[in-house]
This record gives structure tokens, sequence and C-alpha cells, in this order.
């Protein structure tokens, strides 16, 4: 029995070990936005995920959440399957096929206006769904959880790192290919600048949190100790690392990848600040006035970051006014499109065919649409009203996890917080922008997400403190 279960554990470090394997691998290639990488990533991230459940089972403490994001997974996995097969009535298939049978004689009639895009964006929607029920599955313990979150940490300050010097060395490459846009900005291993700058944020407030622990962990040491020097060393590649991703991010010109980061930053920082050495036990009650006093000057030091990195983005919105942006000037055509399929919608994928009957002509000749430049006005139109239901059901969901996190955790409370500035983070930018729709960061975000919905519901008991108090390895 116990030899089972050392094995038992051999495996869940190996899947671990994997997991952050394969959500690097699905990051490396564009994002995984071409086929080939993005099957071997599908593949191999659906793989992991029957082994990991038949050898571990469901998550005890997350069983729940669990529970409704494989619930969520199936109905939108199912609806997707029914949008694109053939229908024996004409009562919910899409008008355009009477308009196809009566032109060409066609003889079959959907939902979906194109069934074969369809159906293949089940599998872009089951990925994320996957990779966060296998975090689930993995992150048993808090240990595991700041394992996936650390190796997370650390392959964004890397991918920044090499971003910086190809933007630096290699300004007209992209990764191996010759680059084709976005020439004046940093887009690291993304084609668009938008994504990056989504993926250089969540890396920018992942990299602060490693950076507090492993400091923490530093002054917590006693002087003379073995190892004391390796921690140094280790404090210093992360605070090079943390300041690489904010480089980038600065470099990306991302006007509202900036924004949103610094909207999280405004979240994050200042808690960090004011509890930076607050689980330290000896430690005395701080007085109020000084906790206000760090807390302003925290909201001082991120707003003066603002002013003195943020100067390209900043120029870009004084240059390009919102009234200017084509993604603002499709909008109303985009309303027009939902409202008349509102129900069952157009089927996922195919905003590119449905929204050329709608773009209105004052907004220009170029540029051709093959995204809403915004997560959930173009799920609403793919998916009919089951999207907005799906997406109130997820964000209620996250929010009862946090308050749960708040209320239950102590020492790793700055994890939930984390979790929750990092949500809002992406929840903004994906008002204007399209990164949770490239596979690449999608993984990421689902594998960063497991992690610290794995923290949020664990139990803070002396095991878990005592496990806190020890640096982690990758």
């Amino acid at each position: 029995m116990f030899s089972n279960l050392i094995n038992k554990r051999v495996l869940r470090e190996v899947s671990l070990f994997a997991f952050i394997g394969l959500v690097i691998l699905t990051l490396i290639p564009f994002g995984s936005v071409t086929p080939f990488p993005f099957a071997f990533a599908a593949i191999g991230m659906f793989a992991l995920a029957i082994i990991s459940g038949l050898l571990f089972g469901e998550p005890r403490q997350s069983r729940w959440v669990f529970s409704i994001a494989l619930f969520l997974l199936v109905v939108l996995a199912g609806w997707t399957f029914i949008q694109a097969i053939e229908l024996p009535s004409n009562w919910l298939a899409n008008p355009a096929w009477n308009a196809a049978r009566d032109l060409a004689g066609a003889q079959s009639a959907a939902i979906s206006v194109e069934p074969a895009d369809t159906l293949a964006s089940i599998l872009w929607v089951a990925l994320p769904f996957v990779t966060f029920l296998t975090g689930l599955l993995l992150c048993d313990t808090d240990q595991h959880a700041r394992k996936v979150l650390t190796g997370l940490g650390l392959t964004a300050g890397i991918i920044a790192v090499f971003g910086l010097l190809q933007f630096l060395l290699f300004p007209n490459m992209l990764i191996v290919v010759e680059k084709h846009a976005y020439l004046d900005s940093l887009t690291a291993v993304f084609v668009n600048r938008n994504t990056a700058a989504t993926f250089l944020g969540l890396g920018t407030l992942l990299m602060l949190t490693l950076v507090r622990d492993i400091t923490r962990t530093y002054s917590n040491y006693p002087p003379g100790e073995p190892g004391r020097n390796a921690l140094l060393l280790r404090s210093w590649i992360y605070i090079l690392l943390l300041c690489a991703c904010f480089t980038a991010l600065m470099l990306s010109r991302s006007r509202a990848g900036i924004f949103a980061t610094f909207v999280a930053a405004l979240i994050y920082f200042p808690w960090l600040v004011i509890n930076w050495n607050g689980s330290r036990r000896h430690l005395r009650p701080v007085p109020r006035w000084r906790s206000l006093l760090k807390l302003l000057s925290a909201i001082g030091f991120v707003v003066l970051l603002l002013t003195v990195f943020a100067g390209q983005a900043i120029l870009r919105a004084q240059e390009r006014r919102l009234e200017d942006d084509d993604r603002f000037c499709i909008l109303p055509g985009i309303w027009r499109a939902i409202s008349d399929h509102w129900l069952t919608g157009t089927g996922l994928g195919t905003f590119r065919t449905v929204f050329s009957a709608y773009r209105d002509p004052a907004c220009g000749i170029f540029g051709i649409f093959d995204r809403a430049h915004n997560f959930y006005l173009e799920g609403f139109l793919g998916l009919g009203i089951l999207f907005p239901i799906a997406t109130v059901l997820a964000f209620s969901v996250l929010a009862r996890v946090f308050r749960r996190g708040f209320a239950q955790r102590r020492r790793l409370r700055h994890y939930v917080l984390l979790g929750l500035a990092a949500t809002i983070l992406v929840a903004l930018h994906a008002a204007v922008d399209f990164s949770l729709q490239i596979p690449g960061f999608a993984v990421f975000y689902s594998a960063f997400l497991s992690a610290v919905v794995a923290i949020c519901l664990g139990r803070n008991n002396g095991e878990a403190d005592m496990a806190y108090e020890r640096p982690l390895t990758t």
C-alpha cells in the first residue's frame, strides 16, 4: 500500500511536469493559431486529462467547480454540434439556407451558416476547458498549485526576455519567420501585439507574486544556513524576469492591454505592498495610518509607472482617437447581427461569413474583420443566448471561489487576489480584443486559473502553512 502511494505521488509529479510542458508547447508556436500545433496541443492535453482522471479521480476540495466546468463543456460542445448538423425542419435553421435553396437548390439546412467551420470550432472551445479540468485534477495541494503558477510565471518571464532580444536584434522576425505586421511593436511569440500584451500583463502579475514569495522566504531564512546564497541568486533572477515582463508589456504598445494591466495592478499591488510582511507572526500590528500611507504610496507608484513607461501607448491613444478606431465603428453592425440571431446564433466560427452582410460602408473598405475584437459579442453572435448565460454562470462561480478564498486563506491570500486581478485584466481586455480566442493564451490562462482555484478552495491547515515557508522548485 505504501509503495502504491509513492508511485501515485511520482505519477502526479510527472503528470504535473507534463501539464506545464504542454502549456508551454501550446504557447510557443505563435499561440497555436495554425492547425498542426493546435492539433498536437489538443491531442496531448486530452490524453493527459484522460490519464489524470483515471489515475487520480475527481478533485476533493474543488469538486463542485470541476462539475460545473465539465457541465459547461458538455453543454457548449453539444450545442455547437447541434448547430452544425442538418435539421429535419427549417424552424431553427438559419434563413440563409432558404436563399441557398432558392438560388442553388440546396437541400440541407442547419443553424450554422458554415457547418464545417462550426464543427471544427468544438475543439477550440474544448481545449481551454480540458486544460482547466486537468489542472484541477493535478493541483490537489497548495504545493502542486504553486508549482504550476511558478512554472507559468517563469515561462512568461523567459518568453519576455526572448521577445526583448528578438525585438532589439531582429525586429523584422517573428520566432523563425519574417514578420509582416506590428513591426513597431513587441509581440514575443504571438502574431499580434494585443494577445502579447494580455499575456505579458498576466506574466507581470505572476512574476510580481514570485518576487514577493522568494524575497519573503529569503528574509526568513537563517543567516549562514546552506542555501541562502542560492535563494539570493533566485531572487535577483526573479526580479530581472519581472522587469523583462514589464518592459516587454510597455513595448507591445497595446493601449487596451496596458490599460487593463494597470487596472489589475491598482487592485493587486497596493494590497501586496501593505501585506508584504503581514504573514510573519512576530510582527506587531501595523498602525492604520501607516497602512493608509502604504496604500496611497503604492497607488501613486503604479500611476507613476503608467505615466513614465507607457508613453508609446498613450501617444497611440492620442494620435488615434476611439472614434477613429475601426473596431468601434463595426460595433453597431455586430449588434444588428446579434439582434437578428440572438436565440440560436449563427454558428460558432462563422463571424467572418456573417458579419460581411452587416458591415457599415462608413467604416471603409480596408481591412477584413474575421474576428469581432470583442470576445463577448462574438460569442453571443456565434452561440446565441446560451453564451451570455454560460458567461454569467462562469463569472458567478469565480466570484464565489474568490470570496471563499478571501474568507478561508490566510498565508496564501495574495494568490486569491492575484487570481481576481488577473481575471479582471483578461475580462477587460476581452471586451476590445480577442486574446481569449488565441489557443495558446486561452490554455495558459486556463492553467493559471485552475491553480488559483485550487488554492482558493484548499484548506488552510498547518501542513499547508509549513509548506508555504519552503522555497519551491519547478
